[in-house]
């Protein structure tokens, strides 16, 4: 391990210190820093010198939780996507990644740069918003529609995960397929679903519910437009019309 941390120093021009905090788990203290200033936390787990890793034990979860919590599943999910695009893992609250003595600068400066970013609140919340349309529709069908007993993530044909629905709701009888969607990728996906719903000959009705419809490309839009039965312009205009829709059904 000597060997590895001398390595760290000299690429850091000397500009790093280490100490053992117990035996297997080094950290380093690095000239690289959060936006208020705070040093990131860096430790490097080298209890099986085979097997390295880079860690830091909580403290961005721990530091990001002092103003913004990630307490829903989709705060949950928006976390997990952050960890994944960087080539990172959870390990019951640490963020790590795996090294080795041949990589260990470079991975060194990817990982403390990838949790600068986690631990911003500035980019989370902006990463939060952004995802916020799905978690407001989620709330507002779980409450709202719940008369119309409201399920969640259905199948509609056996064996074909890819054709699934975000919400199936009864208002008469027969199934309505809602899909929630934010962009273009998503409203390809609900056209392509609904075509192969008609193909099968399902007897239903599909409900589009848009965060913002004027902003998909227009060939997406006339794609949708033939395929589904309804659709909701906004979330807003969902919201003031969409249980009336359903009640005359």
């Amino acid at each position: 391990m000597t060997n590895i941390l001398e390595h760290i120093k000299t690429n850091f021009n000397g500009r790093v210190k280490t100490k053992e905090k117990r035996p297997g788990i080094t950290q380093l203290y690095l000239p690289v820093y959060h936006e208020d200033g705070d040093m990131v936390d860096l430790f490097i787990n080298h209890k099986d010198e085979q097997s390295l890793k880079l860690a830091d034990f909580g403290m961005t979860v721990m530091r990001l939780s002092y103003e913004y919590e990630i307490d829903t599943e989709n705060k949950e999910r928006i976390f997990q996507k952050m960890l994944t695009e960087h080539g990172l893992f959870e390990n019951d609250g640490s963020i790590e990644m795996s090294t080795s003595s041949e990589t260990i600068f470079q991975d060194i400066m990817h990982f403390t740069q990838a949790l600068a970013k986690i631990g911003s609140m500035r980019y989370f919340k902006r990463e939060v918003i952004e995802s916020l349309f799905y978690e407001q529709v989620d709330e507002y069908v779980s409450t709202e529609l719940m008369s119309y007993h409201p399920e969640k993530d259905v199948t509609p044909i056996e064996g074909r995960d890819e054709y699934q629905v975000d919400y199936q709701i009864q208002p008469n009888g027969i199934p309505y397929y809602l899909f929630a969607v934010k962009d273009a990728s998503k409203a390809r996906l609900a056209t392509i679903s609904c075509l192969e719903f008609m193909r099968q000959k399902l007897n239903y009705r599909s409900v589009i519910v848009h965060e913002a419809f004027e902003n998909l490309p227009k060939k997406d839009q006339l794609r949708l437009t033939n395929a589904c039965d309804k659709q909701f312009t906004s979330l807003d205009e969902f919201k003031q019309h969409g249980k009336d829709y359903l009640e005359r059904r």
